[in-house]
């Protein structure tokens, strides 16, 4: 008889044991579906603080457009991340994110933004921007970006990036646009790219009359050390408005017109 109570009594504490594990279980599981975030920290990730066009209270005006409400005060379960990621990553200037919950229940977002290189503007007259990977991003009245402008017999970008035709037409655009960004020297002079029916290219400097031709984008980097040369040379001697055309096309020239005196 002893025997069989000391089983059923250790049948019940082994039972009470599980039913109390059980039931803090639930209310753990309760608990976390009714946890709101702790806070919002908002990483916008850029190549330098200069040229960061995002800004956290836009970051946070998408938060609110996508949830209709304030997420701090949502249950975390409620928050569906992967969504809000892929919203977030449709946005002009954004290039992708990274969106999560860490141990503290705080909502992190890092957003990786894009940079725009060249402002085009194409043929019909419409104005935009073009980042390295060939992604459009409208011109906006919330940013602006100072980079070189490009003009003349340049197509129209229709979609929200380069398709195979336009990237095509444009790549060469871009690889001036990217030469000349790398350049220290080049892209502080030069201000404007202008593509003519032959798609050659001619650069018009922020100072001078002189206009500075490219032909096409090949050999860049050799171009524009013939360029910095050329104008180290000429026109700290010369000064400034002698020159009418530079032309950097032919390998290992620099061809300077004068501009025509007046008798």
């Amino acid at each position: 008889m002893n025997g069989r109570l000391k089983g059923l009594l250790i049948i019940c504490v082994n039972l009470t044991i599980v039913l109390a594990i059980a039931a803090l279980w639930m209310q753990a599981i309760r608990k976390q579906r009714n946890e709101r975030s702790e806070g919002i920290r908002v990483q916008i990730i850029s190549e330098t603080s200069a040229d960061t066009l995002i800004s956290t209270k836009e970051v946070y005006s998408w938060l609110y457009t996508f949830y209709k409400k304030d997420p701090r005060k949502m249950p975390v379960r409620s928050l569906n991340l992967v969504k809000l990621e892929e919203f977030i990553n449709s946005q002009d200037l954004v290039k992708r994110s990274d969106i999560y919950l860490d141990s503290k229940e705080h909502l992190n977002i890092d957003i990786y933004q894009r940079h725009p290189i060249i402002r085009i503007s194409d043929i019909q007259g419409n104005q935009y921007y073009l980042d390295e990977d060939g992604y459009k991003i409208p011109v906006s009245l919330k940013y602006t970006s100072r980079v070189i402008v490009a003009t003349g017999n340049l197509s129209v970008v229709s979609g929200k990036s380069l398709d195979k035709k336009t990237r095509s037409y444009y790549s060469g655009l871009l690889d001036v646009a990217k030469a000349l960004k790398k350049d220290t020297f080049a892209n502080s002079l030069i201000e404007q790219i202008y593509l003519d029916e032959n798609g050659e290219f001619t650069l018009i400097p922020k100072i001078g009359n002189e206009r500075i031709f490219l032909g096409n984008s090949e050999i860049l980097e050799d171009k524009l050390m013939r360029l910095k040369l050329f104008y180290k040379e000429n026109m700290g001697r010369q000064g400034w408005n002698v020159y009418q055309l530079v032309n950097l096309k032919f390998k290992g020239q620099v061809i300077g017109k004068k501009l025509q005196q007046e008798s």
